[in-house]
């Protein structure tokens, strides 16, 4: 990939979307997937693993502080945090503001997503990688929450589309996994998929959300829209 070029996205069969490329930042195939960060002029630093814009330096925030803060604000009282997935470091960043929390662990499956986000999405993180209540754990979610003898207040799964690596994240043995992690109180917050016009179909979503309501007691779904991530 050169400089000043179009990176596409494929969103269905007859529809996507262009970025363009002012500089290549990063680019490796890891052990789970191909990641490339690049830099726009509109949307500041983006990152997309196989092909699927993940975040942007200028929405990120819509999508984070709503995943992070409805949770935590709900529960009121939370003192040991999960996040699955989150390489990026931006729930990390927006969980580490609450202030009452003793301890926030993160488990997430790519050790090198971590590491190349710190280098190249500091913004991202804004250093909550430091914060001493900050435990990292590298291991794929499902695997976790089923052999984990921890419990914990809240759960927040920051997960990629439910296809490739993040496909585990959406099954009932993930959920129900997440159900006994969780301390009597407790609340978990699942992305589903996308409902826009995308490669995927809003079956998708409804299937998901159908599945969570077999292993949690109480659900209500939160919508959300970001410029770059349809």
């Amino acid at each position: 990939m050169s400089q000043k070029e179009l990176w596409y996205e494929t969103l269905h069969a007859n529809f996507g979307q262009y970025f363009s490329v002012e500089n290549v930042l990063y680019r490796e195939k890891t052990e789970h997937q191909d990641l490339v960060i690049f830099e726009n002029l509109e949307l500041g630093r983006v990152m997309a693993l196989d092909g699927v814009v993940q975040t942007t330096e200028r929405d990120e925030f819509i999508y984070h502080e709503m995943m992070t803060h409805v949770p935590l604000l709900a529960h009121g009282q939370a003192k040991k945090v999960l996040i699955i997935g989150g390489g990026d470091g931006a729930m990390l960043r927006e969980v580490s503001r609450h202030k009452n929390i003793d301890q926030i662990t993160m488990v997430e499956i790519d050790a090198g997503v971590v590491e190349f986000c710190r280098q190249y999405l500091p913004n991202h993180s804004a250093g909550a990688y430091d914060d001493p209540r900050f435990k990292l754990v590298i291991d794929d979610g499902v695997n976790f929450v089923n052999q984990t003898t921890e419990k914990f207040d809240v759960i927040i799964s920051d997960c990629t589309d439910p296809i490739g690596p993040g496909e585990s994240l959406f099954t009932s043995a993930f959920y129900e996994g997440c159900a006994r992690s969780l301390n009597e109180g407790g609340s978990s917050l699942h992305k589903t998929a996308s409902v826009s016009y995308n490669r995927m179909k809003p079956s998708i979503a409804i299937t998901n959300l159908a599945t969570i309501s077999v292993t949690l007691v109480f659900i209500r779904p939160l919508f959300q829209r970001i410029t770059a991530v349809l």
